[in-house]
């Protein structure tokens, strides 16, 4: 008995010291701690750097080469003999200098050439280029154009998971609000367990009555275990979402009340305007925009390029070094391209299909947002009839306990009377937490 005790004081004193969040703390652990938010910030940065990537092509392109070789022998090797014919023009043009002829005489008539054995060569140029069909410009173009597709979906990201943790949110405070309603209703079985023992006691009523309470306490009991399970795993999974580690309680436990409810009406918007707000209508512009931009790749293609530029080159191949400075121009034009490609075509073709799917896509989204108003209409009425519901059943309830105390009715009719009286207020608690639901669904699905 000492353990037991000791046990709850225990898991009393651990609960009280969880720290409990706010719905707003639970949306900004999420936004910072979320994999799928890490996972975009990421894809931006990705965006980011392939887009300073692109820049880089209005800058010169620099290349250098540089080799050495050393062969087993020499690469020019020839042997030489000289004609009596080229020895006379050889006096003749030695006679026209002023020098003696004779000395041609020591001279062989046939001797070796041999040259380049080893030898190095080192190149370097810079090409500029002044004009590539546009293609530079677009690729800039393009690269911006993703990395605002990037933080685009990042904001869509963060949208579903504000909606994601909302919903967890809720579920937690309509599994407390179902506790509170569960221990009135055991409060209310065990005055009504009081009245049927006296009642027995004092022979007005049959033992059957007492059975009648008991079985019902029992089956409260079991409810509880239920709910308390289902309450750890809700909290298990806002844990693991916003990234505690561990259960993750929420502070504000109280359902909101009927009247603290806003009618759809107030939350009405335009769906023309409401478009304009959505990041998915956004992302659908960009996604028509992309493809225009590489249609205008693909035309660049088929325009000429021009690049202007300077080589620098060092060679050693005769133990003698020759450096040279050389300016050039490159001109490249795709002539075959003219008459041959249907690249062009084909990506008019995918720019007419983007259009065509963004309009259809925007009119999906027009009826996305007129279900998310119906459903969020739907769930106020469910509100006002689940109050309807409370206030019958309370009086359902006090009638049939005073039938009963009065003998005019059974055990029977009174429980019944108090298990209605329990389903309304969970149909309450349900109505709410759906309305919540329902409301930030409308909200996102308008751009809010």
């Amino acid at each position: 008995m000492f353990k037991a005790i000791l046990a709850a004081l225990t898991i009393a004193a651990s609960a009280q010291a969880q720290t409990a969040y706010t719905l707003e703390q639970c949306r900004q652990m999420a936004l910072d701690n979320n994999i799928k938010i890490r996972s975009a910030r990421y894809d931006i940065e990705a965006a980011k750097s392939q887009q300073r990537d692109a820049k880089m092509a209005y800058l010169p392109t620099v290349s250098a080469t540089g080799a050495y070789f050393h062969a087993n022998d020499y690469l020019m090797k020839e042997k030489v003999s000289l004609t009596a014919d080229q020895q006379q023009q050889m006096a003749a043009t030695v006679q026209g200098l002023g020098l003696d002829p004779t000395a041609l005489a020591g001279l062989p008539s046939e001797f070796n050439i041999e040259a380049i054995k080893h030898g190095v060569f080192v190149s370097l140029m810079a090409l500029e280029p002044v004009y590539a069909g546009g293609r530079i410009t677009t690729g800039n173009k393009l690269a911006s154009l993703q990395t605002e597709v990037k933080q685009l979906q990042l904001e869509q990201s963060q949208n579903d998971v504000r909606q994601t943790v909302e919903h967890y949110y809720w579920q937690i405070v309509s599994l407390h609000e179902k506790q509170r309603t569960l221990d009135a209703a055991e409060a209310q079985l065990l005055s009504i367990k009081r009245d049927a023992d006296n009642a027995v006691n004092a022979g007005v009523a049959l033992k059957n009555d007492q059975l009648t309470v008991e079985l019902k306490l029992n089956e409260i009991a079991a409810n509880r275990i239920k709910l308390n399970n289902g309450l750890r795993l809700a909290r298990l999974v806002l844990g693991q979402y916003i990234g505690t580690e561990s259960e993750a309680e929420v502070a504000d436990t109280q359902s909101p009340q009927p009247t603290e409810i806003a009618a759809p009406a107030t939350l009405f918007i335009a769906p023309d305007e409401a478009l304009q707000r959505r990041v998915e209508s956004q992302l659908l512009d960009k996604s028509v925009e992309a493809q225009q931009l590489q249609k205008r790749m693909k035309q660049g293609e088929r325009l000429p390029s021009l690049a202007v530029g300077v080589t620098a080159y060092y060679n050693d191949m005769t133990s003698i070094s020759r450096e040279k400075l050389i300016g050039l121009a490159t001109l490249s034009v795709p002539i075959s391209d003219w008459w041959s490609s249907t690249a062009v075509k084909r990506q008019q073709i995918a720019v007419e299909k983007a259009k065509e799917e963004r309009e259809d896509n925007l009119q999906l989204l027009k009826i996305e947002m007129q279900n998310c108003y119906d459903n969020l209409d739907a769930a106020y009425q469910q509100v006002q009839i689940a109050k309807k519901s409370i206030e019958q059943s309370e009086e359902n309830l006090r009638m049939n306990r005073d039938f009963y105390q009065a003998g005019t009715s059974s055990m029977s009719d009174l429980l019944d009377a108090q298990t209605k009286h329990q389903q309304a207020k969970d149909q309450m608690t349900d109505a709410l937490v759906e309305y919540q639901n329902a409301r930030t669904a409308y909200l996102v699905a308008t751009g809010r």
